[in-house]
């Protein structure tokens, strides 16, 4: 079978249906934002096959393993009817397009097992596991968020700096952070935070952001709610200056709960005394912070 540019975003070409299945871009952004939440760079093995088994042997001990292995299947099958609607019909359907038609699959197939009748010694359909409360929000499409948080010793006047862009599908970006700075205040750690990441954004073409930070006072500040604070006022006109930089901006106020990725960030560059900057791969801490973020309950 040749694959030549079916995934609508990849232009590599390659006759295996691992490519097609696990290691094209689109086909890693699905796994990552699907119901599983898998990292499928780690499922590529020799073959198919071979991919198949790597995974039946990461959920063989999990109580609901039937479960994840049938959204898995519809996983592949949606994959697969992408590549079709592309090689046939030249239609390009965009990740979450893909993701939301693929939970709708899901969600029906579910449904009509269970309210549909059953034979005596059927094997009855599982129940989908129970969600948690979604946490973060993502941006809109085509939008960055910017998260970012600050830990700040009062004692010894050093703060941890942390910052982590994700996309409208919750895939990371990129994350970093600052441990070696000092301040006098923490609402100047949290504005130096926020300044580091548009930093990042401004250099590396995210030209679309929204910025978030748990520190309410310092968010007033920049949308002008509040007269900036004259001593880290300096910090404030950094942010204004690369502010101008990018195509739009907007910046939110949000509840520490919601800004736990930026918060594992910083409590880590902070007891490390280093500055870290990561890709989209990260941390394995950092991982899995993400992984509750978009409310998944399997991380491999």
């Amino acid at each position: 079978m040749r694959i030549d540019n079916v995934c609508g975003v990849c232009n590599l070409v390659d006759e295996s249906e691992n490519h097609l299945f696990f290691k094209c871009d689109l086909s890693h952004r699905l796994w990552f934002c699907s119901p599983l939440h898998l990292n499928s760079i780690e499922l590529i093995g020799a073959d198919f096959l071979d991919s198949w088994n790597i995974f039946c042997t990461s959920i063989k001990d999990r109580e609901d393993a039937e479960a994840i292995m049938q959204e898995f299947a519809f996983g592949l099958w949606r994959i697969w009817k992408n590549r079709n609607d592309v090689v046939f019909k030249g239609s390009h359907c965009q990740p979450n397009e893909i993701l939301t038609v693929w939970r709708k699959n899901i969600g029906e197939y579910r449904e009509a097992m269970n309210h549909g009748s059953l034979d005596e010694g059927a094997v009855r359909p599982l129940k989908s596991p129970p969600m948690m409360p979604v946490l973060w929000e993502k941006p809109q499409f085509g939008t960055f968020k910017l998260n970012t948080d600050a830990s700040w010793c009062s004692a010894s006047f050093r703060a941890g700096a942390g910052w982590v862009i994700r996309d409208f599908a919750g895939i990371l970006h990129a994350a970093g952070g600052s441990g070696t700075s000092t301040f006098h205040c923490a609402a100047a750690a949290e504005a130096h935070a926020i300044r580091t990441g548009l930093q990042y954004c401004t250099e590396y073409g995210f030209e679309n952001v929204f910025v978030e930070a748990d520190a309410k006072t310092v968010i007033l500040m920049i949308n002008k709610g509040t007269a900036p604070n004259c001593s880290f006022e300096c910090i404030l006109g950094d942010i204004e200056v690369l502010a101008r930089r990018l195509t739009s901006l907007t910046f939110g106020f949000v509840p520490r709960e919601r800004n736990r990725a930026a918060h594992s960030v910083a409590k880590f560059v902070f007891k490390e005394g280093k500055d870290f900057v990561w890709d989209h791969v990260g941390p394995e801490f950092l991982f899995n912070v993400l992984v509750q973020d978009v409310n998944i309950s399997i991380c491999i």
